[in-house]
């Protein structure tokens, strides 16, 4: 992620956040939890995985802001077909939230590759 990042160049539902609490950590947070959605429960206990992926000052800082709150947090990464890894994940038994971690893509969007039924005009290169 790119450390010289503006509030401005942030989505619109972390500009807030970042006014608030900074830059850096929205981006920590973008880093750990990008693509999925997340719960701040208002009194994490010090093994709880927001604290161990953000630290534990910054982790309750944001628990203490956002508490209560389920919130998606965007990814920031470019668009790509995404189609094959998904289906591959899904298929070696992956949740969808890891799938989304994995991949660098949105929990929403791994749910609608993932229901998306295959073209029915799609030919197939190769046999199953």
């Amino acid at each position: 992620m790119v450390s010289n990042v503006s509030v401005a160049a942030l989505p619109l539902s972390l500009q807030e956040m970042a006014d608030t609490l900074g830059v850096a950590l929205v981006l920590k947070l973008i880093a750990a939890y990008g693509g999925t959605e997340i719960s701040f429960p208002k009194n994490p206990d010090e093994n709880h995985p927001i604290l161990l992926a953000l630290g534990n000052e910054d982790g309750k800082a944001l628990c203490d802001y956002l508490v209560g709150q389920l919130i998606y947090v965007p990814h920031m990464r470019p668009r790509k077909s995404a189609r094959p890894d998904v289906l591959a994940l899904q298929g070696e038994g992956k949740e969808r939230r890891e799938i989304a971690r994995l991949l660098g893509i949105s929990q929403r969007h791994v749910r609608r590759v993932a229901n998306k039924p295959e073209a029915p005009n799609q030919f197939k290169l190769f046999e199953d």
